[in-house]
């Protein structure tokens, strides 16, 4: 009788609809059960017609479904639960994961008896979609908000510290997590007039600010700016203090009244002390718009570069393979000869663009100057000649630095060069280095430095020429005998490492470059000068999952693998490679590019390690975008390559 009401009353409509259909009677019996629900619940209709609905799902009895089912009953209403009022039925997806899931409940009539409809929806996608958006906006904000140069508070309404910003450590020298839990009254003195302003957050105009008094960690003393911001979430107070440090500028506005007081005894003093002031000022606000000016053409040139080298390896790749197909014509040979060459030397273009623009991968190692620096001296005279004098000053004291060894090689070879070049009629270049405790003068953190001073004696810069010197592409050599990408380089790995580099240079005078490079921490271990045996086992034949969402990139890798000897499988995605990871037969390894869209390449071989955490991983990348989370282990492939060097790191990996 049950499966005649369904048929007569609801008719097979409901199974050609891709939503969960339930219609109970008021004794609660399943009366239709439709082929969705059948897929998604594992229970097929003949199993549950006529069964009561609170047996087939007993957890539903402790939700708000019963109550719901009720009122259809009685009162004839309609409802809707969603997924996020609790856990509503237990039901997973085709894949396996939880639905979630919206009800909605209806009454029905008939001629025959009264029911009641449950419409089941899918909003698994939907709710995904909408939590990656609103973490990626999350990420967006939280970065913005911990760049900003002031301290950013927020107190509830029993003034106590639910949350801060990183500049807390800059502008007041807590940690970030010191004063989660405290009251906002350790950081201010006592009748301050923030404390009353608080309790009137809400008449407190968010365009003024309170100066108040505030105490530093080491119980020091200063003067902030403090700017107040009231806001409501879960029926709950907030507000949000911006502290802004003025201690500097109230000193400065000290200092001015009194040389108005003393202005009768000494103009002149006056004067002296207004034109330093303002001479101060101008240079603050020149170096603020360099930085600026840099930082922007840094992002530009990095984004540029990572897809030039995107470019340059499909084009290597292309042209290593048409070398070894083409017949040996030795005309045709010095083509693709000198083809290859540009492109490498494009590779090694976009690899210094790279570096000016903080974006490529650093190698951070133990390095002791006492012993790099002598080391490179036959290779430093012959760059510059033997009419320029090399000398070196390291005394014994120099701490060792954590840097990548190589660029910083590079970096002195750069340096070096230029000397060599503001030097035609010979002279000296001197290289020094010394401790130094605090980098705050030149905007650095608090933490000790190594310096390394390179100084010339050739021809200087003029202020022009200086202010000029650190953008890419910027030279005063003649075409085709520079680059201008020396100190653009230079200047981009001292920043990558944390630390700065600083010039000063003026006409017929000389040149000094000083490079400020972090110390290294004292539990640091020097860098093992053991080489490993290579290990050398029979190739073989692989099975390669090929995942990058440039068409071009993949069509080129694939063809070097087909001719390394391996079967490829190309996937355009993350989310394709992990449906393909679960075919059969398995792949021997997976090679993948960094930053696709969606998901990258970290988060693929993630997902991949753990299912299957022997599965070799090797990652591509032209950019210096990996984490620095490496738990899990995988290659690593730097872009462009060459088929090489793609045989190279396959044959690293699986062995």
């Amino acid at each position: 009788m049950l499966s005649n009401v369904s048929d007569l009353v609801f008719g097979p409509v409901f199974d050609t609809v891709d939503i969960g259909l339930v219609v109970i009677d008021r004794e609660g019996c399943v009366v239709c059960w439709n082929e969705w629900m059948a897929r998604i619940a594992r229970r097929p209709a003949p199993e549950v017609l006529g069964k009561s609905f609170y047996d087939i799902f007993p957890d539903a009895r402790r939700s708000r479904l019963p109550s719901v089912i009720a009122d259809a009953f009685q009162v004839g209403s309609s409802s809707i639960l969603t997924h996020t009022l609790n856990a509503l039925l237990p039901l997973r997806g085709e894949g396996g994961d939880p639905l979630l899931h919206n009800i909605v409940v209806r009454p029905v009539s008939s001629p025959h008896a009264n029911y009641c409809l449950l419409q089941i929806t899918d909003v698994t996608v939907a709710v995904t979609r909408e939590r990656v958006l609103r973490e990626r906006q999350n990420a967006r904000y939280h970065a913005i908000v911990d760049s900003a140069p002031d301290a950013i508070i927020t107190v509830d309404d029993s003034r106590n510290i639910q949350w801060v910003n990183g500049s807390v450590n800059n502008v007041l020298g807590y940690g970030h997590s010191e004063l989660l839990g405290q009251k906002l009254d350790v950081l201010l003195e006592t009748d301050n007039p923030l404390l009353p302003a608080l309790a009137e957050r809400a008449g407190h105009k968010a365009d003024t600010a309170i100066s108040v008094v505030g105490r530093y960690k080491n119980g020091m003393t200063g003067y902030f700016d403090v700017s107040l911001g009231h806001w409501r979430a879960e029926q709950r107070d907030f507000v949000t203090t911006i502290w802004r440090d003025v201690t500097e500028r109230v000193a400065a506005d000290a200092a001015l009244r009194d040389a108005r007081d003393a202005l009768q005894k000494s103009n002149e003093e006056l004067e002296s002390r207004v034109e330093e002031r303002t001479r101060e000022r101008e240079i603050a606000l020149r170096q603020l718009h360099e930085s600026q000016k840099m930082e922007s053409i840094g992002q530009l040139t990095g984004g540029v570069a990572h897809d030039f080298n995107n470019l340059l390896a499909v084009i290597l790749g292309s042209l290593s393979l048409l070398k070894k197909t083409i017949p040996d014509d030795p005309r045709i040979s010095r083509l693709l000869d000198r083809a290859i060459q540009g492109a490498e030397r494009g590779a090694t273009l976009t690899s210094r663009l790279l570096a000016f623009a903080r974006r490529q991968e650093l190698k951070v190692e133990f390095v002791a100057l006492q012993r790099l620096i002598p080391e490179m001296l036959d290779f430093l005279r012959h760059s510059v000649g033997p009419n320029i004098t090399i000398h070196v000053e390291i005394s014994s004291e120099v701490c060792a630095i954590e840097v990548d060894a190589n660029q910083l090689e590079l970096a002195l070879i750069n340096l070096a060069v230029n000397a060599r070049d503001a030097m035609p009629q010979g002279g000296s270049l001197t290289i020094a280095c010394h401790n130094e405790e605090n980098g705050k003068r030149v905007g650095l953190p608090r933490d000790p430095f190594v310096c390394i001073t390179v100084t010339d004696t050739g021809e200087g810069m003029s202020e022009a020429t200086l202010a000029r010197a650190q953008e890419p592409f910027f030279t005063t050599k003649g075409i085709g005998k520079g680059t201008g990408l020396g100190l653009s380089m230079v200047h981009g790995f001292t920043a990558q490492s944390g630390g700065a580099m600083r010039i000063s240079s003026r006409p017929h005078e000389g040149t000094t470059v000083t490079l400020w490079l972090p110390r290294a921490k004292k539990d640091a271990k020097a860098a093992s000068a053991e080489t490993q045996t290579a290990r050398t086992k029979e190739a073989r034949r692989l099975r390669v999952l090929l995942v990058d969402d440039d068409i071009l990139v993949s069509m080129g890798a694939a063809d070097m693998l087909l001719d390394l000897g391996h079967s490829v499988t190309e996937a355009p995605s993350g989310a394709h490679a992990l449906k393909l990871l679960e075919t059969d037969p398995p792949f021997d390894i997976v090679v993948t590019d960094y930053a696709m869209p969606g998901m990258n390449g970290f988060e693929l071989a993630q997902r991949i390690k753990e299912k299957n955490p022997k599965l070799p991983i090797i990652l591509a990348t032209g950019y210096a975008e990996l984490p620095a989370d490496r738990s899990i282990e995988f290659g690593h492939l730097s872009k462009p390559y060459t088929s090489k060097d793609l045989a190279s790191a396959l044959d690293k990996a699986v062995n």
